[in-house]
């Protein structure tokens, strides 16, 4: 008897959805992109015997003009000794992450540096070397 009034069907714009994907896309992106621009960045020696370590270590990273960052934070060389010896507390094991075109003295400093605060371990980071292989 009596037809209900037609209502036209909802649509959904695929425009503001693909604006939307985009708009998330960029936001990964770009907060991938802010925790590898956060520390130094170092080139690491190689080894053939390099492991990677199953305890979690204080890292020390030392970039090629003597910058410092302990656990991925800037520190000056006049504070590091004092920012080790708290972290010592909390950290029995240190590896140090030293640029390879580092100049040696700040390695030794950091080095001597460690041996004064008795870390159980001290460890120099390097990156693995690729086996070639032979045909």
């Amino acid at each position: 008897m009596f037809d209900a009034p037609k209502r036209p069907a909802p649509e959904v714009g695929l425009t503001p959805l693909i604006d939307i994907v985009f708009i998330l896309l960029i936001f990964v992106v770009l907060a991938a992109n802010f925790e590898r621009i956060r520390g130094l960045k170092v080139e690491l020696p190689t080894a053939e015997s390099a492991q990677s370590s199953p305890k979690k270590p204080l890292i020390l990273t030392v970039g090629k003009r003597g910058q410092y960052q302990v656990d991925g934070q800037d520190i000056t060389k006049q504070a590091l000794p004092s920012a080790l010896e708290k972290l010592r507390k909390q950290h029995k094991d240190l590896v140090i992450r030293a640029d390879s075109k580092v100049a040696l003295q700040h390695a030794v400093f950091v080095l001597d540096l460690a041996a004064k605060l008795q870390f159980q371990s001290v460890s120099l980071a390097a990156a693995d070397i690729k086996p070639t292989q032979t045909p």
